[in-house]
């Protein structure tokens, strides 16, 4: 059974200039963009489809929306509509005729010789819907072949075809059911401008960035600024200015390039009238617009895309608002510092608009998200910071995943298509609240109860002591209880708005259903005292571990969530489900502020970098570059989240004597292997390795008590002669090897890097200064890179900087160092120091011997050494070496 509708033809005869309908295409998704635009012209829009706009006009509105219209592709004038008969197969219609038959014999139904004549130059554009089986250009071409039949049939000849200059262009479309015939009166596409001149990798087209731009109201007048952190070649910025000055975007073509000019309703002399106007008006805008306070924010961390920029500004004629515009090579970590220079933007209501590096541009996907996720929350700090009351950002995304994080409140979301890439329009006000901290929105309550009174007395005592503390230092992420009663025996660290509670094994001697009842109390007590629902608690056990179990992955799942941490002006993803560890070490917060202060136009290098936490703060701090060294892949690549979310640019480049050299690099290898064959040096090394680990990526073990030596040893032949090294570790019964005392300048730092939320008595980590002997002194803490929460924590560094430079004057002076819980722990007295250096061999006379043991039983590898050393056995006051038998080992008595 086939069905038919009838078609639809234009009266060409009879057609009037002052009252007709046009269809007007955009870009699908751009449509209500579209109508805001023709409402603005005091035009009546009516949407048909993806991508068709109806409107009545007169001939004064046709060239108001060629010279105007910044969001329309074409402007069509309808002439036929045909349906194609149909045919019921397996429930679905399909065309019943020959397609290209079909659209020839409606092309001769339409009387071609009373739109334009033999003298005139004709082309066809057929666009067909890929659902449609035919043969596009047989298809076009018959198209080409009904028109000439109209003329020769009417005078025996026909207009000439000519596909690059013609002066009527026809436009045919069909999909499935029906075809249609356009006289395209716009000529070439109208998305088409002239100022671009210079380009970027995958460039914003015109139309969609204008089309945004209306959906933001921004054509209102209603923001005073308008701030694009990552402009690329300024097509949002050049815009948005051309918008607001009122520039005609169509008068580039206006010479040429319409399709208006043969056409016999074409009224010529009001078109240049309104041509001259347009420009007059323009230039008056223009000149308005440079005596507004307008603020106006260009921002590209590449130079090549700003310098594409500046020539776009000037081709588009706005090179006299440059001065008023603040157009900057200036990475995303840099905005704060950038709005900050920029005092009246504090009474504006700014627009934050940006097209970001996603997806295809950017190549990476896994560092996409977190990019986002910081431009929201840097753009929301910056502002917050600069004193801006309120803002709206709109952002584009290539997935709706990634436009979710951005702290938009009540959103708007567009689906759009960027060329061939659909990509996601999310807009609305910016959250400008700060991120929320349990530690300073704390209070304390009474709370009563029998079995876990104590408990909570203390746990509210220590948040009393420490709140004050953590406000005064801007710290959200601190230690908050600590095993401080036997009975209860857990930690409990807050992130932020979270709450991690670690229980630590109980004793044997403890019945597992009293340690499980305790653990549980504790959890009630948490809820109550914080006033936070279960989903706030993140809850683990800890228990001894061997090998690298603390960094395994606790259960095997999906892909990891993670949530926020700020610190010290930096933001971290951390982790409370999946590992042990969070992602980020709260008792080194104070050490990672030294790295920081030390950081600025030095090279740095981090080892065991694990998340890369040092190594964002050296980042931020204007680091000249920085090298993360981890032998897992999986925490470099959390690292270079947490890069991206800082928005640090991860292929960041820097020119080094002529080179061109990556600034952030992240290598996955064995530490020990990677800085045995590396030559580079480094002004600034940080090392905090862990204290025992048997991964089976590398052969053998690292122990930190057994191996730190030869750790330092490598990593001091890649320090600089005035650079330092900053050493820590977690071993509880750590003993700095006495040989790198007398090797290097080193000063135990701990006492310094212990934060206030931990017992300066029972310290959870060591750390150490280390610098090369005779080395020129010179204070690395820079207190342009610290923030309140460094700068303060560190009070006691800076004013023990007179005592430890005392310390550096004696090359030969050793620091003192305190003695820790272990009895066995030695202490290093200068004077013994002094003593013992005197009777030891230098180092160029040390003799290196080599024993398998295997070749020996324990009861004469001690003769063997003694042997192979020379030793005169006989003139020694006691044994110089004894044999364990059973374990194979050496141990040194004396």
């Amino acid at each position: 059974m086939s069905l038919a509708i009838p078609a639809y033809f234009a009266n060409l005869t009879q057609f009037c200039a002052d009252d007709f309908y046009i269809i007007i295409t955009c870009a699908d998704g751009l449509e209500a963009a579209l109508c805001i635009e023709l409402e603005s012209f005091e035009l009546a829009p009516q949407i048909l489809r993806a991508g068709r706009v109806l409107v009545r006009i007169d001939l004064t509105k046709l060239y108001h929306i060629c010279l105007y219209s910044r969001v329309a592709s074409r402007v069509l004038l309808p002439l036929g509509e045909y349906h194609f008969k149909q045919k019921i197969t397996d429930n679905t219609e399909v065309p019943d005729e020959d397609i290209p038959q079909a659209l020839y014999q409606f092309a001769r139904r339409i009387d071609w010789t009373a739109l334009f004549g033999l003298e005139h130059r004709f082309a066809v554009r057929l666009s067909t819907d890929k659902r449609l089986t035919v043969n596009q250009q047989f298809a076009t071409l018959r198209i080409k072949d009904a028109i000439a039949d109209t003329f020769n049939h009417a005078f025996a000849a026909r207009p000439d075809v000519d596909a690059k200059s013609p002066d009527f262009q026809i436009f045919a479309t069909a999909n499935q059911k029906v075809a249609e015939l356009f006289l395209d009166l716009s000529g070439t596409s109208l998305h088409r401008r002239g100022y671009r001149v210079a380009n970027t990798a995958a460039p914003l087209k015109e139309n969609l960035a204008a089309a945004l731009l209306y959906e933001c109201n921004w054509h209102t007048g209603e923001f005073d600024a308008i701030i694009d952190p990552m402009c690329g070649s300024g097509t949002f910025i050049s815009e948005a200015l051309l918008m607001r000055a009122g520039y005609p975007v169509g008068i580039d073509k206006a010479s040429r390039e319409f399709g208006f000019y043969a056409w016999q309703h074409h009224n010529e002399s009001l078109w240049l009238d309104m041509v001259a106007a347009a420009n007059d008006d323009f230039h008056a805008r223009l000149a308005k617009l440079q005596q507004q306070n307008l603020t106006i924010v260009a921002l590209d961390a590449d130079a090549q895309a700003i310098r594409a920029c500046h020539k776009n500004l000037l081709a588009a004629g706005l090179g006299c608002l440059l001065p008023s515009i603040t157009l900057q090579q200036q990475a995303l970590h840099h905005l704060p510092r950038t709005l900050a220079a920029l005092p009246e933007l504090a009474a504006k209501n700014p627009l934050i608009i940006t097209n970001p590096p996603y997806g295809e541009r950017l190549g990476e996907l896994d560092f996409i998200k977190p990019l986002y996720q910081g431009l929201g929350l840097i753009s929301a700090e910056a502002l917050r910071q600069a004193g801006v009351q309120q803002a709206y950002m709109a952002v584009l995304a290539s997935q709706v995943e990634q436009a979710d994080t951005l702290p938009i409140l009540s959103p708007h979301t567009l689906r759009c298509h960027n060329g061939a890439l659909t990509v996601y329009f999310r807009h609305g006000e910016l959250n400008l609240a700060k991120l929320p901290s349990l530690i300073g929105d704390w209070q304390k309550q009474h709370i009563v109860h029998e079995e876990a009174q104590e408990f909570v007395n203390r746990l509210q005592k220590n948040l009393s002591n420490l709140k004050n503390k953590a406000n005064k230092y801007a710290v959200s992420n601190l230690r908050v209880y600590d095993a401080d009663l036997p009975n209860f025996n857990v930690a409990i660290d807050v992130y932020g708005d979270k709450i991690h509670v670690q229980e630590y094994a109980p004793p044997k001697q403890i019945p597992a259903d009293v340690a499980k009842m305790r653990f549980n109390l504790v959890l009630q007590m948490v809820r109550e005292v914080f006033g936070v629902s279960r989903e706030t608690i993140f809850i683990k056990t800890r228990a001894k571990q061997s090998g690298n179990e603390q960094y395994t992955k606790t259960e095997h799942g999906k892909r990891r969530k993670l949530w926020l941490a700020r610190e010290d002006g930096a933001y971290f993803y951390v982790n409370f489900t999946d590992y042990l560890d969070t992602g980020l070490f709260i008792d080194h917060r104070t050490m990672r502020g030294l790295v920081k202060s030390a950081s600025r136009g030095k090279r740095v290098l981090n080892l065991f970098a694990y998340t890369c936490s040092a190594s964002v703060h050296a980042a931020l701090a204007g680091a000249k570059q920085v090298t993360s060294v981890d032998l897992s892949a999986n925490y470099l690549d959390w690292g270079k989240q947490n890069f991206a979310l800082n928005g640090l640019l991860l292929d960041a480049i820097i020119e080094d004597k002529g080179e061109y050299l990556p600034k952030y690099q992240f290598i996955a290898a064995d530490v020990f292997e990677w800085i045995k064959h590396n030559t580079e040096q480094f002004e600034v090394i940080f090392i905090d390795p862990p204290t025992f680990s048997n991964s089976k990526k590398f052969k053998g073990t690292f122990d930190v008590q057994r191996d730190h030596a030869a750790l330092i040893n490598r990593a001091m032949n890649r320090l600089s002669a005035d650079g330092v090294l900053y050493f820590s570790n977690n071993f509880s019964k750590f003993e700095l090897d006495e040989a790198l005392m007398a090797r290097y300048e080193i000063v135990q730092i701990t006492h310094k890097t212990i934060g206030f939320d931990f017992n300066s008595k029972k310290p959870i980590h060591q750390s150490y200064e280390i610098r090369h002997k005779n080395a020129p002194v010179r204070d690395f803490v820079d207190e342009r890179v610290l923030d309140k929460t460094t700068r303060q924590e560190l009070m006691t560094y800076q004013d023990s900087k007179q005592q430890d430079s005392k310390q550096r004057q004696g090359a030969k002076r050793l620091p003192q160092v305190k003695e820790s819980r272990s009895k066995n722990r030695p202490t290093y007295p200068r004077q013994a120091n002094k003593t013992q250096s005197k009777q030891q061999p230098s180092q160029s006379g040390t003799k290196r011997v080599y024993i398998n043991p295997k070749a020996a039983d324990g009861a004469n590898l001690a003769k063997k050494l003694n042997d192979k050393l020379n030793i005169d056995t006989q003139n020694l006051s006691e044994k110089r070496y004894s044999i364990k038998a059973k374990t194979n080992t050496t141990d040194k008595q004396s």
